[in-house]
């Protein structure tokens, strides 16, 4: 045995293990990296006008999830810095589509979505232009607006309104909630935000595919093992109080679901000084139905069984008395979807995330096809 050896077994012990854990750190890399290491040129930025958006130009590719169907999706984000073509000086009157996730909808070709779709039917009478952005709510949507929506000149816009806008604070860290707070004001429009600074111990270790390897594995041990009661802040406690009647929540939700509102009437009165129509929608939960999103609903984060349901009615009644009580119409989409699922023994939602698949944006594109051909007659 060398001299070095007998001399200083620990420094060789400790230098073994290094090895081992850059080995390790190599074969995730190679194997793993496009899911665990951060892309080096995001598609999706900091802005701390909007809170976050889409990078002009990017080019990116949405690969399902393990237990999703969906194909590689490829994405293309144009100069303005929205998918789809170039916005060009409007020949017709112009609807702006405007939303979170849903309205990205980065999981289905381009060709598919309802706002292209959209776009064929009303050729030469309407023209669609959408813009949907990850975690978005009605604070980041509205300044978005003001810095660049407006310069499209709509004649309308509909605001596609989720759930999870409604959280509060506590429950989930990208909710309405939490960018009001991160928001800085000029007259009652949010236009820039307060940007949290990760630590430069955080930004490493987000670069370390065996660091977050083990913290995703940790919080699935915790959630498995040592679930939340029904009592505590989370998620699905969360969608279970919205499902209820708005007399049933605690007053703390009430107060931060009506503050989330507020901005919609902000919104609202923003674009009616400029003669520009609001219409709000709510997107549909695809865990109102039992045989939607079946992986997603087992995920530890939410941990109920497959064919769990459990619906948004609550929060439905709520917004459509808020809106009317403010003469703003209201596009129900729930109805549409409802419909469809009692006719057909069809999947509207992807089976993990929970997003429209292509026969989601097909009903879309009907109920706002129908909308608004009713308003052109």
């Amino acid at each position: 045995m060398p001299i070095f050896l007998r001399t200083h077994p620990r420094l060789v012990l400790l230098c073994l293990y290094l090895v081992f854990l850059l080995l390790v750190e190599l074969v995730l890399r190679l194997g793993w990296g496009d899911e665990l290491i951060p892309d080096a040129a995001p598609a999706i930025i900091a802005n701390p006008q909007v809170h976050h958006d889409y990078r002009p130009g990017a080019r990116f590719t949405t690969r399902p999830f393990p237990g999703d169907t969906f194909t590689p999706v490829e994405n293309q984000i144009n100069a303005f810095g929205i998918r789809g073509p170039e916005p060009q000086p409007k020949d017709h009157p112009r609807i702006l589509l405007l939303g979170d996730s849903f309205v990205q909808a980065d999981e289905v070709a381009y060709q598919q979505s309802f706002t292209h779709l959209l776009n064929l039917h009303f050729t030469d009478h309407l023209d669609f232009v959408s813009h949907g952005m990850v975690s978005w709510s009605p604070t980041p949507e509205f300044s978005w607006l003001h810095h660049k929506g407006l310069s499209l000149t709509p004649d309308a816009v509909v605001l596609f309104l989720c759930l999870n806008d409604f959280y509060r604070r506590q429950v989930f860290h990208q909710t309405d909630a939490v960018y009001r707070a991160q928001a800085v004001y000029q007259d009652r429009i949010p236009v820039t935000y307060e940007l949290p600074q990760q630590s430069r111990s955080k930004v490493l270790l987000e670069n370390i595919a065996l660091a977050r390897l083990l913290y995703r594995g940790y919080r699935t041990l915790q959630l498995q093992f040592s679930p939340p009661s029904r009592q505590s802040a989370t998620i699905p406690n969360e969608i279970i109080h919205l499902s209820h009647p708005n007399t049933d929540w605690p007053s703390d939700l009430r107060a931060n679901v009506d503050s989330t509102l507020q901005v919609v009437l902000d919104i609202a009165a923003h674009l009616d000084k400029r003669d520009i129509a609001l219409h709000v929608t709510l997107v549909p939960s695809g865990f109102t139905w039992p045989d939607e999103i079946l992986l997603g609903k087992q995920h530890p984060l939410y941990g109920w069984p497959a064919n769990f349901s459990v619906g948004q009615q609550g929060l439905h009644r709520h917004i459509q008395k808020f809106l009317a009580e403010k003469s703003i119409p209201f596009i129900d989409l729930h109805a549409p979807f409802d419909t469809k699922k009692n006719q057909e023994d069809i999947l509207l939602f992807n089976e993990v995330d929970g997003h429209w698949k292509e026969s989601g944006h097909r009903i879309v594109f009907e109920t706002l096809r129908d909308y608004f051909r009713t308003g052109q007659d």
